[in-house]
């Protein structure tokens, strides 16, 4: 099975003005998210697909494959389109470019899921159970409502599901990394964007819409997606927290090889 990672990136961005290519510590976000994807083993190429030179020359420079893609793309998953239009494989994995943490553990858990359920689904996709009221109450974070097979039902930046008292809610964040068949990337490609996505501005809602099942798994992953210039510094934040918390473990590792009993080979 052949299985290719595209990483979205666009220039424009409403929100955020050319974040693909914004700083976290000295480092363009693009290439943290590559760096990232790339630590996966289950995808057989990665590449960045974008409409923008500046983005393009930026991956030339750093040797990031990467490929144009039109300017009237108006979604990632369009641009994935018109990528499985050139590339020709089995499964095909949106790494969203503004995860410049994405932990490569969800590009396995995406890839196991396609294998274990025998092809049966044309879209994967994973979500988090959140219980932070901020996160859950934040239009930023999307939230996605499942039945008992773990299949989308809704997905909204409202949090969902509502309680009306008799029992608490669940709130499950959506995990930004999707897989798609062919087949699966033909059908958005016919479709015009659906009155939910329209409201909602969720792609994979033209999906739902279309009722086109959508696979999901519960996961653990850690994700930051960078929405707005403020969560960079979140992002920092966490690579700060992460680098102390490895080297803390470094140190006591090597405190442990000192203690009486404890033996270093050379």
């Amino acid at each position: 099975m052949k299985i290719l990672g595209v990483i979205p990136a666009r220039y424009e961005s409403s929100r955020f003005p050319g974040k693909p290519l914004a700083l976290i510590d000295g480092i363009p976000m693009i290439k943290r998210t590559y760096l990232q994807a790339v630590k996966s083993n289950r995808l057989n190429q990665i590449l960045v697909a974008t409409d923008d030179a500046r983005i393009f020359n930026y991956c030339e420079q750093e040797n990031i494959p990467v490929t144009m893609t039109s300017s009237t793309c108006l979604t990632g998953t369009d641009r994935l389109v018109e990528v499985s239009q050139s590339y020709d494989y089995d499964f095909y994995v949106n790494i969203q470019g503004d995860e410049p943490i994405i932990d490569p553990e969800c590009i396995e858990q995406l890839v196991s899921l396609y294998e274990k359920t025998d092809h049966q689904y044309e879209v994967y996709n994973l979500y988090k159970v959140i219980t932070d009221e901020t996160e859950i109450n934040s239009p930023l974070i999307i939230k996605v409502v499942v039945n008992e097979r773990d299949e989308t039902m809704y997905m909204s930046r409202l949090p969902i599901p509502f309680s009306n008292g008799h029992a608490d809610s669940i709130f499950k964040q959506q995990i930004p990394v999707y897989g798609f068949t062919k087949k699966a990337l033909k059908i958005f490609a016919k479709g015009e964007k659906t009155q939910n996505e329209i409201v909602e501005d969720i792609e994979l809602l033209r999906f739902v819409d279309l009722d086109f099942k959508i696979k999901m798994q519960a996961t653990e992953v850690d994700s930051i997606a960078v929405d707005i210039p403020s969560d960079i510094t979140k992002v920092e934040s966490y690579l700060k927290s992460h680098a102390l918390g490895e080297l803390l473990a470094f140190e006591a590792m090597k405190d442990k090889t000192r203690e009486p009993g404890h033996s270093v080979k050379h």
